[in-house]
């Protein structure tokens, strides 16, 4: 879901999805249809813009490459260069990049934006942490953040969230009811399932708005949903249709297979330990002038558990690098068949990311030393303690505060409120093996 958030003195523009032609091989479109928002004077207008995936349900190519380049484009520190160099391909030149957490200023005015990444790098997703004018809005787009990472962010803005807009749609709902439920925010956007939600739930249309002060809101409605229907699938036709030919089959000779084989030659070069996770031979059946079925090893020589069937135009565009084998996966242009009917999240990812130090970052965190150990501090007084909580395993230098208690000094495992003596490592209020403290450092 697109956000705008606006003061007198800022306009922030989270992952604006507005241009036509829609997503993923125009099988996705903005629904309820937004076009309208073109003809609102200064709507699009911004001082700043936040793209949080590389997703083209999220960056939105032909509208950032329009934006005057004085305007910077925020996007979070993946792995991988993947979603700022698709940006430079399209010409925006004022990118700015940032940490987990990191405070970036907006103004002068004490406004500041961070971002929050899902805590595994197995998917790039992240969350947009906002504070303008006294008000707290955590966008959570895609993002799937813990519990300890939203009363972290509770954390960084002093108190509960005003605004938690997150998609609370099939097979999240439950955990996003469990996670409102928890850290009780204002106000919740939702899209999605939203009327069970334990929390007051705005349903806004696009173009709709909502101004929140420190002790009230006000939903405003755009007029243009006055006897509008939602228009569906019927106004998209024709949008669809033109981008249907814009990839033409590749006639036979063309050379895809070649192609194919080196793509996947490159693919498996990347991770010996993908290989290993994934361990299977998948085929391709792919249809066309210049199709044919290419089995592809991958750490396996074994007859193929998986079977993709593809249209050759649309594996012929991977190939040729003008979409992502993300954009092909979410299209639903692609059947998949396997047996065991068992998911292989190793093998979409290789495809999703097919980067190098993306897959490295995967490895790294599958990895994590359970004897490992962060520094913390708290004034002038700084701790080394095992890193990975002894419940749960969250990663204590993301989820952890350190409190005075009558113990002592505490830290506070946000996960689940355990709390550990930083002067003995015991847990203080459950059942929970110790962590290891060395103070001071």
């Amino acid at each position: 879901m697109g956000l705008r958030v606006e003061t007198p003195d800022l306009r922030l523009l989270c992952d604006p999805w507005v241009s036509p032609g829609g997503a993923f091989l125009g099988s996705w479109f903005p629904f309820p249809d937004n076009s309208h928002l073109h003809t609102v004077p200064g709507l699009l207008a911004a001082d700043w813009v936040a793209v949080s995936s590389a997703q083209a349900d999220h960056l939105d190519l032909p509208f950032l490459s329009g934006l005057d380049e004085a305007v910077p484009v925020v996007i979070p520190a993946y792995p991988s260069s993947v979603l700022r160099d698709q940006l430079s391909g399209a010409g925006v030149k004022n990118i700015v990049e940032v940490e987990g957490w990191q405070r970036l200023p907006l103004n002068g005015r004490g406004d500041w934006l961070t971002v929050v990444p899902e805590q595994s790098p197995m998917a790039h997703r992240a969350a947009f942490l906002v504070f303008v004018d006294g008000v707290s809005v955590l966008h959570c787009n895609d993002a799937r953040l813990s519990l300890a990472q939203v009363r972290r962010a509770m954390i960084e803005v002093g108190g509960p969230l005003d605004l938690l807009a997150v998609d609370a749609s099939e097979p999240w709902f439950r955990a996003v009811k469990r996670l409102v439920r928890t850290v009780k925010p204002r106000l919740v956007l939702s899209c999605g399932e939203s009327d069970e939600l334990p929390a007051e739930t705005l349903r806004l249309l696009p173009g709709d708005g909502v101004h929140i002060t420190a002790t009230d809101h006000q939903v405003v409605r755009d007029p243009h949903w006055e006897g509008n229907t939602h228009s569906g699938a019927d106004s998209r036709a024709q949008e669809a249709a033109d981008l249907w030919a814009a990839y033409p089959d590749p006639a036979a000779g063309s050379g895809l297979a070649d192609r194919f084989a080196e793509h996947f030659a490159r693919l498996r070069s990347m991770s010996p330990y993908f290989l290993e996770r994934i361990a299977m031979t998948v085929r391709f059946e792919v249809t066309g002038a210049d199709g044919g079925v290419w089995d592809v090893h991958l750490g396996s020589d074994e007859p193929a558990q998986y079977t993709f069937r593809v249209e050759a135009r649309w594996l012929d565009a991977v190939l040729r690098g003008d979409i992502r084998w993300d954009d092909l996966l979410l299209s639903q242009r692609f059947q998949t068949l396997h047996s065991p009917d068992v998911d292989n999240e190793y093998l979409f990812a290789l495809l999703k990311h097919a980067n190098a130090d993306a897959l490295q970052a995967i490895e790294d965190y599958d990895k994590r030393e359970p004897n490992a150990t962060v520094t913390l501090s708290s004034g002038d007084r700084t701790f080394e303690v095992t890193r990975y909580c002894p419940h749960s395993g969250e990663d204590l230098a993301e989820g952890a505060v350190i409190d005075e208690a009558p113990e002592g000094l505490v830290l506070r495992c946000l996960a689940h409120n355990f709390d550990f003596s930083l002067t003995t490592g015991l847990c203080l209020n459950a059942r929970c093996e110790p962590i290891v403290v060395a103070a001071p450092v």
